[in-house]
């Protein structure tokens, strides 16, 4: 998608073989489903459920007339409900507070971290594992953490030396029925009536100096920057061919320059944002270029939509703020009677919360974070700005030589780690992307997780390890290649908020990797994405399994994406069972291109398709850009039968999604924040 290449007409129902073609009508989208609860621990005791499972699930094999077999999906989902009813039960019969070491908001990090006599830091209690595990540890280790927020001054590392033994894990849990909150973000107070309802407080600092403030909470929710114009969008009607200087169809209001307003130019499927510098007439300046220069479709362009962020004068409704550069302070328009002195408002300070990082002769490993949510991290805008190429990737020029290109970065980070397991954690109000699996991580696992309120990617597993030459760039060793992750029962929502070119999950570049029985929905992009080569060269994306999720809500802002969006050659690689449907097309999505169900994208090739039910798509539920349909295998697909059409596969489309093991977790805890 991201290279200057001439488009193959899309394949239509009419050019498809029959067994492509759809079946039936759908004009009416269903209404979405309502949005999962978020996660309270259940009472378990001091040895987890991962414990038992060496960091997670495993499926046995058995024995029955000397024959091995492996049991199905049925069969292990009541095995599941067996093993977590007995441990549930054991854990309580024991003592729900057993465990080696204790965190608490009310501690102290001079007591010895006993129940009686809690650590007061995660930190803290980190440094004793150490202690313990340099002693040499025999078996498995808990940290528990009582309920509270726990707001970090640096990201918490973990490296070799927070390893767990042999195959068992070093666990921080939630204690149980409480919420831990790790946060990154800073609470502001002191606020002062300005006038009306316009209230401003002093901007918190932020990691690495007096940065501008660019994320702001109240109450958990994400609050709107101020924004012109106040309705509709500005069209653009000339752009330099540095992508710096852009003229729009009407006047700019006020003096912009020196206020840290930022314009946004969406393009096709990705946007930039840039610093506004000079303002003359109804034209702008940006201090870095508004595109990925050389490039047509990331490029500014006459007729691309575009709006001012941060703007004086912009705060036109109740909810929206603004960051004055010249006064560092937070300026809050409120509603009628309302006084933010009531409210919790956060500003993220941290851009990371959780880096685990080995080394390439010393692995991370057997971590297990359980119950946990990981919150309010930050998200800087870079000197370079940001040109938006595809899936969170930014640079500034489309250009072979020493221009680079790079991923937005992680709130949790993971690099030489294996066997690690997040299990029933929460990702959320995120300013980049939320969790990012790179260079020589093997068979780490997020696992009932809920991953919300991101700016960039929910899941990125391939991250590279620093800038890159070539957007499709592979590992320059296969002992790297991220092999056997797994995102598995995730509810993956609202991704993309700041940069909407970014998805739910993406993977490439990647081994064996399992996205299987997930929630994904809410995207103004693509929902899955696997793969990122323009062409059918061999590369190291291979063996990837997409299966059996729920996708839907997916294109609400951009064009030519999809449901799930894939590229390149990727032999093994299996497309199975996903439901998939409500794929829109925004008024102003720039471009001819549309939106599917699936869009097998440049040299797409060698996927088993099967088994997938997708209804309700803005285009056609099934795309391919430079590949054909022959260059896959299809079984026993459903495309464009409406629910409650004769034939609809309904068994097929309910089995899709969070498992109801993992669905209980979500919908029995507290809805609050």
């Amino acid at each position: 998608m991201a290279r200057p290449r001439p488009r193959a007409p899309p394949v239509t129902r009419a050019t498809l073989p029959l067994r492509f073609r759809s079946i039936g009508s759908y004009a009416t989208p269903p209404k979405s489903t309502a949005p999962l609860r978020p996660w309270i621990a259940p009472p378990v005791g001091r040895a987890t459920l991962a414990e038992h499972t060496k960091c997670g699930f495993e499926r046995p094999a058995f024995s029955a007339v000397g024959l091995a077999f492996r049991p199905g999906p049925h069969i292990i989902s009541v095995m599941k409900k067996t093993m977590l009813l007995l441990l549930t039960l054991w854990g309580t019969a024991i003592g729900v507070e057993q465990a080696d070491y204790y965190v608490a908001t009310d501690g102290a990090d001079t007591q010895p971290g006993t129940l009686e006599k809690p650590f007061a830091s995660i930190g803290r209690a980190q440094q004793a594992v150490r202690e313990r595990v340099e002693k040499g540890l025999s078996g498995p280790l808990t940290v528990l953490i009582r309920g509270g927020r726990y707001e970090l001054s640096e990201p918490l590392r973990f490296g070799p030396q927070d390893t767990g033994p042999g195959q068992h894990c070093i666990t921080y849990t939630a204690a149980a029925g409480e919420s831990v909150r790790i946060c990154g973000g800073t609470i502001m107070g002191d606020w002062k009536r300005d006038q009306d309802n316009l209230w401003s407080c002093p901007a918190p600092a932020s990691e690495g100096g007096n940065r501008p403030v660019r994320q702001l909470y109240a109450d958990g929710r994400r609050l709107n920057r101020g924004v012109f114009p106040a309705e509709g969008l500005l069209r653009i009607t000339k752009a330099s061919s540095d992508a710096r200087t852009i003229e729009f169809d009407r006047d700019l209001a006020g003096d912009l320059v020196g206020t840290g307003a930022e314009v946004v130019i969406i393009h096709n499927w990705s946007i930039a944002r840039g610093i506004i510098a000079g303002v003359e007439g109804r034209s702008i300046t940006s201090a870095t270029p508004l595109g990925w220069v050389g490039h047509h479709w990331t490029c500014p362009a006459p007729g691309k939509p575009a709006f001012i962020e941060n703007a004086p004068g912009s705060l036109g409704k109740a909810g929206q703020w603004r960051f004055d550069a010249k006064t560092r302070r937070v300026v809050y328009r409120a509603a009628d009677e309302q006084a933010p002195a009531t409210m919790q408002f956060v500003v993220p300070r941290l851009e990371q919360l959780v880096v685990i990082r080995g080394t390439a002769e010393r692995a991370v490993s057997n971590l297990c974070f359980r119950g946990l949510t990981f919150e309010h991290a930050a998200w800087n805008l870079p000197q370079r700005g940001y040109a938006g190429i595809q899936a969170g990737y930014n640079g500034t020029k489309n250009e072979p030589g020493d221009e680079l290109e790079y991923a937005m970065p992680v709130a949790v980070e993971l690099a030489h780690a294996r066997d690690c397991v997040f299990e029933q954690c929460r990702f959320l109000r995120i300013g980049a992307s939320a969790v990012g699996l790179g260079v020589a991580t093997f068979r780490n696992r997020l696992v009932g997780c809920e991953i919300g309120d991101v700016g960039g990617n929910g899941v990125h597993i391939g991250l590279p390890d620093g800038p890159i030459r070539t957007l499709d760039q592979d590992w320059s060793n296969p002992a790297e290649v991220p092999t056997g992750n797994e995102v598995s029962n995730c509810y993956v929502h609202h991704c993309a908020q700041e940069n909407f070119g970014c998805v739910g999950v993406y993977a490439a570049f990647t081994e064996d990797t399992r996205i299987i029985h997930n929630h994904v929905a809410h995207m103004p992009y693509t929902g899955v994405s696997v793969g990122f080569r323009w062409d059918p060269s061999p590369s190291s994306q291979k063996n990837c399994l997409v299966e059996y999720n729920h996708i839907h809500d997916c294109m609400i802002r951009l064009a030519d994406g999809g449901g799930i969006y894939t590229l390149g050659y990727q032999p093994g690689t299996i497309l199975r069972g996903n439901h998939i449907h409500d794929i829109h097309r925004s008024e102003y999505a720039h471009g001819g291109a549309p939106n599917n169900g699936i869009f097998f994208d440049e040299g797409s090739l060698g996927f088993l398709v099967e088994g997938n039910v997708i209804h309700g798509t803005s285009g056609e539920a099934i795309r391919f850009n430079q590949n054909r349909p022959e260059g896959h295998v299809w079984r026993g697909n459903s495309f464009d039968s409406a629910p409650g059409a004769a034939g609809f596969p309904k068994d097929s489309a309910a089995h899709a999604g969070i498992e109801p093991l993992y669905e209980s977790f979500f919908q029995s805890a507290d809805n609050s924040r």
